[in-house]
């Protein structure tokens, strides 16, 4: 099994359609920055995904981790674009650093990694092989419920559709 690197996004997403359970199926250990954890429970406390995130970092499924090498930290600083955020450049020299996946929504904080070679998967992807491993009944219902919270993807748009089609709900 993989280790992967989390930041906010899918920790939300997934809670927002109650899947969040999903992660340690397909990751372990699921790792964050402690900015991640304020950005979801402190600052988002009652939001969706702070009362999970909490209880999965009671249980251990999820461990708290600062990035060890400084020096990374400024090294993938220097291969982002300037929009990006110091918490998602933390999470990708985090990923780095311990040669795990990331996973993340966000289109730029993933095409930092990729470039930094690391692998990839968003929420899409994990209830994507959720469904193909029979562990979720539809996928469909749970891409159109992100959607209507305000999720980035558009029922119409490839993401969605190469979704739905891989297996086979279109």
């Amino acid at each position: 099994m993989i280790s992967a690197v989390a930041d906010s996004g899918p920790l939300i997403h997934l809670a927002l359609v109650g899947q969040i359970a999903l992660l340690p199926r397909y990751a372990h250990p699921i790792l964050i920055v402690p900015q991640v954890y304020a950005e979801v429970v402190t600052q988002g406390a009652g939001k969706p995904g702070a009362q999970e995130l909490a209880a999965a970092c009671q249980a251990g499924v999820v461990q708290i981790r600062e990035v060890i090498d400084q020096q990374l930290i400024s090294r993938v600083r220097q291969a982002s674009p300037p929009t990006l955020s110091d918490v998602d450049v933390m999470v990708v020299a985090l990923a780095m650093e311990q040669q795990a996946a990331l996973l993340s929504d966000d289109a730029a904080v993933r095409t930092l990694a990729v470039g930094q070679g690391l692998s990839v998967i968003g929420s899409v992807g994990v209830l994507t092989r959720a469904r193909l491993d029979g562990v979720i009944p539809a996928l469909k219902p749970l891409l159109d419920q992100l959607v209507a919270s305000g999720f980035h993807l558009d029922p119409h748009g490839q993401v969605y559709q190469d979704a739905v089609r891989r297996v086979g709900e279109a």
